[in-house]
């Protein structure tokens, strides 16, 4: 069964259950036709080919250049697209036949983003194809090489005119395939990547928290000792250490060593203790390995570690922050609709410095106003922002099989209102690894605001803050009726705190209908300060984070290994449903209650297995005031203690009531059972349960672990 017949039909179990507008668009689009490259009437595709060796002043109709050198294959993606506007004007405009763009090997450096509007959609009966070349790699490139370097001492130097005249800056350089350390102060440190290389606010009698708008304040030993500080920006993480911003520093305090500049951001000022580095400094220009662009001069330096630098070295440096924009009209239903993107690599773009941190609105592909567009099989990798951001209703799209590595900030976000959010998005089976190099309140998949949604079999690793989030702050702006399944989340929250792997927010109060089910979730870390600038590691961390009054949230047949507050934090919500999970090892507690006012009320737990081996943790962990009508249900629950650790005895209190005995003398957990679940290889991550289980006895349902992640997705094609 080919992969478009397969995505259609998990697409269409998945809208059946939630969201039946869909569904008809849909299954006109299927009975067309079975591939990108064909249709139900058998006409005849067209294809033009684009090649680095090509000339836009060729037909585009052949694979290479002729003999004579006449014709021969594009040199653009931009000619190609005006050869298809040219092509559906010749045919009345409309389409008569399916288009493919085949891309030829090599790197395609953009001048500007390529733009796609309505005027550049395929139809259901003929969609448009962007694709590589057959066992080609094409790779599409936001930078502008650099070669005319010239040795200087230790340091190579190219002359850039356009940075002298002020038309280009960048924050970013890439060589060869990773990005350089742009010169800063400590130096990075290989051995610590994320704990070392720090400096710390520091806190003297004579400066308040308010004085931190506008200063920072350096121990006097390591307040550096430079004469230009003309460039220099602060990466620093701010208050409670959700995620850091960059700040340009206006001047420096030498007697009070002191960084001066607007270094507020929204409600989340700077602190005592928070980490941050300097960056962009000419004096800072101190080690192997690192850069500075001098914008007076125009001059890049580089001091390289490559032996036979420049020779077979290259070095690329952003010229934007977007490469492909398809932009539709959603208030008038102008969508940009049947494009597809497959086997293309995305790469070179920049950031810029945001106003508001938790966002950052850099993507590599841009969707506004899409629908039934594809990106498949394609790479992205050291972007300075994100890879796919999703805005103005963009619905019914397939982001599927593509691998996001090695990004400034994260993979796939969906943006918007509720009047404009994108909703009824497929996001399968991608391999999301090392997200939020630059800003680090990021996400593999960021639900800012989006409906509707499918998020499943992704593969998510090494990400600085979540794997997956949805987010709802109000009725205006609320992420609703979302499904996350068979998802793997590996090495997440290791650079921020109050985080999780998966979470949602509810500031709206409302009951959600997401439902999160048989995910994987392995090694939540959590890191943040002390006010004196100690690093804390593993810190305030949870697998499941139900966050801001999130109610009715399904979290079922879900496993959750290596937490530090415990496998799932309920926030303040009401009407959530836990059950048959396997919840392991939580290092200071296993379940979080937080009570925030009365609007707590009936959240269930039913059939879960809770495994841990600390004997100072808390089973169950009550903050706030606790009542017991905040869970309505608790009970056929598999608890296990191990180190020959015994739950029924433990006198002191690991629940809200005290004990286990008087936990269950409150009326919880009367059916459950203290016993060992019986995994068949827990010392191998495998925590199928053995046939003679005792959970089974409770009603506990087997989760189809071998369903979960990139595998499962693989493994079902043929099967649908």
């Amino acid at each position: 069964m080919n992969r478009r017949i397969f995505l259609t039909w998990i697409w269409l179990g998945f809208l059946a259950s939630s969201s039946p507008r869909a569904i008809a668009s849909i299954i006109t689009q299927n009975k067309h036709h079975s591939d990108f490259n064909s249709s139900s009437n058998n006409s005849k595709a067209v294809v033009f080919y684009v090649a680095t060796n090509g000339s836009d002043r060729w037909s585009g109709k052949r694979k290479r250049s002729n003999y004579a050198k006449q014709d021969g294959p594009f040199a653009t993606l931009k000619r190609a697209r005006d050869a298809i506007r040219e092509l559906k004007h010749q045919q009345g405009g409309t389409l008569q036949q399916p288009v493919t763009v085949l891309l030829r090997g090599g790197t395609y450096f953009l001048s500007e983003p390529l733009i796609l509007t309505p005027e550049d959609s395929g139809t259901a009966d003929y969609p448009i194809t962007y694709r590589a070349y057959p066992n080609e790699k094409p790779i599409i490139s936001g930078g502008q090489p650099i070669t005319n370097w010239k040795k200087q001492g230790d340091l190579w130097v190219a002359n850039l005119p356009k940075v002298k005249q002020k038309q280009w800056y960048f924050r970013l350089l890439r060589v060869n395939e990773h990005w350089a350390i742009r010169a800063r102060y400590p130096n990075f440190d290989p051995k610590h990547p994320l704990t070392g290389g720090w400096l710390y606010v520091d806190q003297p009698e004579s400066v308040s928290e308010q004085s931190l708008r506008d200063r920072l304040p350096l121990s006097p030993d390591k307040f550096p000792n430079w004469q230009n500080w003309e460039g220099a920006e602060v990466h620093i993480f701010l208050k409670r250490n959700y995620g850091n911003a960059i700040f340009p520093v206006s001047d420096v305090d030498r007697d009070n060593h002191s960084l001066l500049g607007n270094f507020v951001n929204t409600s989340y000022p700077t602190d005592f203790g928070n980490r941050f580095l300097i960056e962009n400094v000419r004096e800072a220009l101190d080690s192997p390995g690192e850069w500075y662009l001098d914008i007076k001069t125009g001059e890049l330096l580089y001091w390289s570690t490559e032996a036979d630098f420049p020779n077979n070295v290259e070095v690329v440096a952003p010229i934007m922050t977007k490469l492909i924009m398809l932009q539709g009209e959603s208030q008038t239903e102008s969508f940009v609709e049947h494009l597809n993107f497959q086997e293309l690599t995305f790469t070179d773009t920049d950031y810029t410095l945001a106003d508001y941190y938790f966002v950052s609105a850099d993507a590599a592909i841009w969707l506004s106003a899409t629908r039934q567009c594809t990106i498949e099989n394609c790479f992205f990798t050291n972007l300075g922002g994100n890879a796919i951001w999703l805005e103005q209703h963009s619905h019914n799209n397939q982001i599927v099989s593509n691998q996001m590595k090695h990004l400034g900030n994260g993979g796939v976000v969906l943006w918007g209102k509720t009047e404009n959010q994108p909703f009824d998005n497929l996001i399968a089976a991608n391999e999301f690894e090392d997200l939020g190099k630059i800003y680090k309140h990021t996400s593999g998949v960021y639900v800012i605001s989006g409906s509707g949604n499918k998020i499943a079999y992704n593969q998510i690793k090494h990400s600085s803050r979540y794997g997956i989030y949805l987010v709802s702050l109000g009725n205006d702006h609320y992420s609703h009726n979302n499904l996350i399944e068979f998802n793997e989340v590996i090495d997440s929250s290791l650079e921020t705190v109050d985080t999780c792997a998966i979470g949602t927010l509810g500031r709206d109060q409302q009951p959600s209908n997401n439902i999160i089910r048989f995910n994987s979730i392995r090694n939540v870390v959590g890191m943040g300060t002390t006010t004196s600038g100690e690093i804390i590691s593993p810190y305030f961390s949870w697998g499941f984070y139900l966050d801001d009054y999130s109610s009715k949230i399904t979290i079922y047949g879900n496993i959750v290994v290596g937490t530090v507050l415990g496998a799932i934090c309920l926030n303040g919500g009401k009407n959530n449903y836990v059950e048959n999970n396997i919840f392991i090892d939580g290092l200071r507690m296993q379940i979080r209650l937080r009570t925030r006012d009365e609007f707590m009320t009936d959240n269930i737990f039913l059939r879960n297995i809770i495994v841990y081996k600390e004997s100072d943790a808390k089973l169950w962990a009550s903050a706030g005031t606790w009542r017991r009508d905040i869970i309505s249900e608790c009970d056929f629950n598999l608890y296990w203690q191990q180190e020959d650790l015994d739950i029924a005895k433990i006198k002191e209190s690991i629940t809200p009531e005290g004990n286990l005995n008087q936990w269950q003398a409150a009326g919880f957990d009367l059916n459950s059972l203290i016993a060992e679940p019986l995994f068949v290889a827990p010392e191998k991550d495998d925590f199928r349960l053995q046939s003679n289980s005792p959970a089974f006895k409770l009603g506990f349902q087997k989760i189809p672990v071998e369903q979960i992640g990139l595998k499962g997705f693989n493994s079902n094609q043929g099967k649908a």
